[in-house]
C-alpha cells in the first residue's frame, strides 16, 4: 500500500486534519514496513545455514529420505533466530 499518498490525501481533503487517524495511518506503515523487514533478515539467515546446498536441507541429523528436502525453513536453526528477533521486538 502507497502509505505516502494516502497520507496526502488525508491532508488535502480537510484544512482540519484528523491527527489519530493520521497517526494510525503512519503506525500501521511502521508495522508493514517492520514485517517486511523481519521477512528478508530470516530469509538472509536462512541462506546463510551451513546445513544448505542450493535450496535443499542436507542436515546429517535428518534421516537419508528426509536429507534432501527443499528448506521449509521449520528447522531449529531458523526458530532460534525468530525467537530472537522476537526478543528483540519485545
Amino acid at each position: 500500500m502507497e502509505w505516502k499518498n494516502i497520507l496526502k490525501e488525508k491532508f488535502s481533503q480537510s484544512s482540519k486534519a484528523n491527527y489519530e487517524e493520521i497517526l494510525q495511518i503512519c503506525l500501521n506503515a511502521y508495522s508493514e514496513g517492520c514485517e517486511k523487514e523481519k521477512t528478508l533478515a530470516i530469509e538472509a539467515y536462512r541462506l546463510r545455514c551451513h546445513n544448505l546446498i542450493g535450496n535443499r536441507c542436507m542436515c546429517p541429523r535428518l534421516p537419508e529420505e528426509k536429507q534432501k528436502k527443499i528448506c521449509d525453513g521449520k528447522c531449529i536453526y531458523l526458530k532460534q533466530y525468530e525467537f530472537d528477533l522476537y526478543k528483540l521486538e519485545s
